[in-house]
């Protein structure tokens, strides 16, 4: 169940084989070859993020199950999920 202080991401916004239109939320040089819940919780972990994992299926792709995981809300949704990416591809990010 939804929470207000709590966000969704799903395992497919970070899927490179899909289109946005598909599900895909990060740019596709942000995006996995294969991504594998284990890499989102090591993201979330070195973000220092509280988090849940849940299996379910991704309204977009209804006939697959997939993950998904309820981040505690520090950051807006698009920042989160850039920063997650750059993370997890270990890209070097800079802050202004």
């Amino acid at each position: 169940m939804k929470e207000k202080d709590k966000q969704i991401i799903w395992l497919d916004y970070f899927d490179a084989s899909l289109s946005k239109s598909k599900g895909r939320k990060v740019p596709k040089s942000l995006a996995l070859a294969n991504p594998r819940p284990e890499s989102i919780e090591e993201g979330l972990k070195k973000l220092g993020l509280k988090y849940e994992v849940h299996q379910a299926r991704y309204p977009k792709r209804h006939w697959k199950l997939t993950y998904y995981f309820q981040v505690e809300k520090k950051i807006k949704k698009q920042e989160l999920l850039r920063k997650l990416s750059e993370v997890i591809k270990g890209v070097k990010t800079f802050s202004h």
